[in-house]
C-alpha cells in the first residue's frame, strides 16, 4: 500500500483512554494545541475517550472561503473541479452532510481521511492520535513523482503569506 500525501482540515481528533497510561488530560491539550487551534473543537469525554470534533459553526462559516483561497493557490487547470466541489459544500447544511460528501470520495479534492498520528507529550511519552481530515490536497507516489503542483502550490503559500516583495522571487525544486 502506497503512501499519500495529504493536507486538509482536521475534523475529529480520538484519544483511547486505555492508550495514555498516567499522562493527563491537561498534557495532551498542550501538545495538541500548538498542532491545531483547539477553541475551533469541541471536546468531549466517555468512558474510553477524549474526542475533538470542529465546531459545525466554523465549518459552516469558513470551510468554503477556506476552500476558495486554498484553490487559488493550486494548479488552476483543475478550476472546474473546485467549482464543482465549492458548489457541492455550499449546498451541505451541517457538518455531518459536509462530511458525509468528503467520505463519498466523489471529488479529487475533497475526500475523506483517517490518519494515526502520535503526539509526544514529553521525550520519553508519546499519544495515539486518531485523526480525521477533510481532504483539499491528496497525492500519491505516482502523481508526486513529479511534484509539480505540490511545489507550485508551496510557491504560492509562501508568496502569499509574505509581506517582503522579495517573496515574488521564491521558487522550489527538489534537487
Amino acid at each position: 500500500m502506497g503512501q499519500y500525501l495529504q493536507m486538509g482540515i482536521c475534523h475529529q481528533m480520538l484519544i483511547e483512554k486505555k492508550g495514555i497510561g498516567k499522562t493527563k488530560i491537561e498534557e495532551i491539550e498542550r501538545e495538541l494545541g500548538k498542532l491545531v487551534d483547539l477553541r475551533l473543537f469541541d471536546f468531549k469525554e466517555t468512558e474510553d475517550i477524549f474526542s475533538f470534533t470542529i465546531m459545525e459553526s466554523v465549518v459552516k462559516e469558513q470551510l468554503q472561503n477556506f476552500l476558495k483561497d486554498q484553490f487559488a493557490l493550486y494548479d488552476q487547470s483543475y478550476k472546474e473541479d473546485f467549482c464543482s466541489v465549492l458548489s457541492e459544500v455550499a449546498q451541505k447544511q451541517s457538518l455531518e452532510q459536509i462530511v458525509g460528501l468528503a467520505k463519498e470520495m466523489e471529488f479529487r479534492f475533497f475526500q475523506y481521511s483517517d490518519v494515526t498520528d502520535h503526539v509526544a507529550i514529553s521525550p520519553w511519552s508519546r499519544v495515539c492520535v486518531e485523526t480525521s481530515l477533510m481532504l483539499f490536497f491528496f497525492e500519491g507516489k505516482i502523481l508526486m513523482e513529479g511534484y509539480n503542483s505540490y511545489l507550485r502550490y508551496l510557491e504560492k503559500l509562501v508568496r502569499a503569506s509574505s509581506r517582503q516583495a522579495i517573496s515574488g522571487a521564491f521558487r522550489t525544486f527538489i534537487g
